[in-house]
């Protein structure tokens, strides 16, 4: 029977060594001095001097799991706030992110600023040493419940796994549309419907919510059912769009809930309740060549503004209080959440990922 260890390797703390940046002094301005400036860290710098070095360095380079189309917009309001800061991103899926960082670094390359992405692979950076510790400065507290080490707390947004379905097809089909993913189970679903293997993030909520035998029994019943494996969530929704397979089992809500208003007739959604919930986080990588231009992007991703306006371009879901979300995504009062551990230990990373596989018959 599987046990889920709450034990968390200790990070050794890494000083976020500043650059040794030197200020012209500036005659009755306020501004710090040459000899202030060079001792103080990039951690101890307040909003503005911390943007004032990192305008310095000009960029800052970000490995990210945001879809390639959010990518450029969000880089684009940023550069509303700090136009003089060049955002390289590079897109990844989340299983590829930590094996990315660390082989990197295990040749003595630092290439990433900065990282975000799923909960669980992030996890796996900060077990590895690969991350360095950060407080942004206006980041919001974490939903009731879920913990992080200290200086690993920047959420950028919460996700949300769902059911979806082509209810043009389903009509011609004379199916009803699925209200659980017990449903799917059901011989009528047979072959019918897509699932990503490896959903780490959906199957640790799934315990959360049910327990770890009934959440392991669910996805052997899914598995016996002939589902269509897939390896991206935006590309299960287009496929449900094109009704090839009808549904798909491990859809996001923020991405069901946009494509819904744009084609009602080719896509629809249902939330679990409870809700299978994990976070994305944001943090600072061991070794940023761009270590002031880190923080600040960081600063900005966590806070109120850029946490609307990401909510803005992408329609994800902001853990903040002070930011609007989309209804029909996220609203706790109706579809209260199932937290998967935001610091999943790289063995139930491992054990978990291994169950879903061959629950499902992956390849």
């Amino acid at each position: 029977m599987h046990k889920r260890r709450s034990t968390r390797r200790t990070v050794s703390a890494v000083l976020a060594g500043g650059l040794a940046l030197t200020m012209a002094a500036a005659c009755g301005s306020g501004a710090a001095s040459s000899t202030d400036e060079a001792q103080m860290t990039a951690d101890q710098r307040n909003p503005q001097q911390l943007a004032e070095v990192a305008a310095r360095e000009g960029q800052v380079v970000w490995y990210t799991t945001f879809a390639d189309t959010d990518v450029a917009p969000i880089i684009a309001s940023f550069n509303k706030v700090y136009p003089k800061i060049k955002v390289n991103a590079l897109r990844l899926s989340a299983d590829k992110i930590p094996p990315r960082v660390i082989t990197e670094q295990r040749g003595g390359k630092y290439n990433a600023d900065v990282v975000s992405g799923d909960s669980p692979q992030i996890a796996q950076l900060l077990q590895a040493g690969a991350l360095q510790p950060y407080k942004p400065v206006d980041a919001a507290p974490l939903p009731a419940g879920l913990s992080l080490p200290d200086g690993y707390q920047g959420v950028v947004y919460a996700v949300t796994t769902v059911l979806s379905w082509n209810p043009q097809v389903l009509t011609q089909k004379g199916l009803t549309a699925p209200k659980s993913w017990e449903d799917l189970t059901k011989p009528q679903w047979r072959g019918q419907f897509s699932i990503d293997p490896g959903a780490v993030n959906w199957y640790d909520s799934l315990i959360a919510a049910m327990g770890h035998d009934k959440a392991l029994a669910l996805l052997k019943g899914l598995g016996d059912n002939a589902p269509v494996f897939v390896e991206s969530h935006t590309q299960s929704l287009t496929n449900v769009q094109a009704g090839e397979p009808l549904a798909a089992a491990t859809a996001y809500g923020y991405k069901a809930s946009s494509l819904k208003k744009k084609t009602p007739n080719t896509l629809d959604f249902v939330n679990g309740t409870p809700l299978p919930a994990s976070l994305n986080l944001i943090d600072v990588v061991k070794n940023s060549p761009h270590p002031n231009a880190a923080r600040l992007f960081d600063d900005w991703m966590v806070s109120k503004a850029g946490q609307q306006e990401i909510v803005d371009v992408t329609n994800h879901t902001s853990v903040r209080p002070d930011v609007t979300n989309d209804a029909k995504v996220w609203d706790e009062t109706k579809w209260p959440a199932a937290w998967g551990h935001p610091n999943l230990s790289q063995a139930d990373y491992n054990n978990e990922l291994a169950e879903m596989k061959s629950a499902l018959k992956a390849p």
